[in-house]
C-alpha cells in the first residue's frame, strides 16, 4: 500500500506508544520485586500476569498488523532478530540469573521474516478466514510449551517428549526439561497471534490508507510508538540506573 511521503498511521503508533508505557511500568515493578526485593502483591499475582499478557499480545498483534505497511520486512526482521540475540548475550554475561533466551524480540524478528517470505501465499487467504483460523490455532497451541494441545480447557493431545530436545526445539515451541528464560516467546503458539494481526491488516487495509496522517500528529504517544524498538532496548538499563540511585538515596 502506498502512503504519502511523511505520513504514518498515528493511531497505530499511539497504540504502540501506550503499550510501551505499560511495558515500562511492568518492568519497573519487575525490577522492584526481583532485584530490589520490594513486595508488590498485585504484581506477583494474577493482575501482574494479566498485565504482562496484555503487553506482549499487544506488541505481537501490532507487529503483525504493521508488517503489511513495511516495504523491507525481511531486512527489518533480521535487525529485530539480531537485537534479540544481543539481549540474550547481554543478559547471559551481566544477568545470568535472569537470562533471556528466545525473548520477544527474537520472536518478532523471526515472525517478520517468516511472514514476509510467505506473504504472497498468505494474501490469497481470505482475511476473515485467516483471522478465525489463526485464532483457533493460537488457542489450540497455547500450552504447547508444556507438552499438550488443548482448546479452552479441553485437552486435545499430549505431545511426545521426543519433540522437547534442545534450544532449537525450544525456539520452535518445544523447550527441553530444565530450559529457563526470563522472557520466552517461541514460534509456536505466538506465530498464530502474529498472523492474526497480519490478517486484520489485510481486512482493514482500506481504512488504514484513509487514516494515514502527518508524522507525530498524536504527540508523545506517536513518538514513543515510532521509536519503540530503540526504547525497548534502552528502557531496562535506564530503569535499573534510576532505581539504583533511588535505592542508594533510601527512597525505594
Amino acid at each position: 500500500m502506498a502512503y504519502k511521503k511523511g505520513s504514518r498511521l498515528n493511531w497505530l503508533d499511539a497504540f504502540r506508544g501506550i503499550t510501551i508505557i505499560l511495558m515500562i511500568i511492568y518492568h519497573t515493578c519487575w525490577d522492584l520485586v526481583y532485584i530490589f526485593g520490594h513486595d508488590i502483591p498485585w504484581f506477583t499475582g494474577q493482575k501482574g500476569y494479566l498485565l504482562e499478557r496484555i503487553i506482549c499480545c499487544s506488541f505481537i498483534l501490532i507487529s503483525g498488523y504493521a508488517i503489511g505497511l513495511s516495504h523491507h520486512a525481511v531486512r527489518r526482521g533480521v535487525i529485530v532478530f539480531i537485537c534479540g540475540v544481543a539481549v540474550t548475550i547481554v543478559t547471559l554475561v551481566f544477568m545470568p540469573e535472569s537470562v533471556i533466551y528466545i525473548g520477544i524480540l527474537t520472536f518478532l524478528g523471526s515472525a517478520m521474516i517468516i511472514t514476509a517470505l510467505l506473504d504472497k501465499g498468505l494474501k490469497h487467504t481470505p482475511a476473515v478466514f485467516g483471522i478465525i483460523l489463526s485464532l483457533i490455532l493460537f488457542f489450540l497451541f497455547y500450552h504447547v510449551n508444556s507438552g499438550s494441545l488443548s482448546f479452552f480447557g479441553f485437552q486435545v493431545a499430549t505431545l511426545s517428549k521426543n519433540l522437547y530436545r534442545n534450544y532449537f526445539t525450544a525456539y520452535l515451541g518445544f523447550p527441553f526439561s530444565g530450559f529457563f528464560s526470563t522472557d520466552y516467546f517461541s514460534i509456536l503458539p505466538w506465530i498464530f497471534l502474529y498472523l492474526t494481526g497480519y490478517f486484520i491488516y489485510q481486512l482493514t487495509a482500506g481504512f488504514a490508507k484513509k487514516t494515514a496522517g502527518p508524522i507525530h500528529k498524536w504527540g508523545v504517544l506517536s513518538l514513543l510508538g515510532r521509536y519503540s524498538l530503540e526504547i525497548y532496548l534502552a528502557h531496562q538499563i535506564v530503569i535499573y540506573i534510576v532505581l539504583s540511585i533511588l535505592n542508594w538515596a533510601g527512597i525505594v
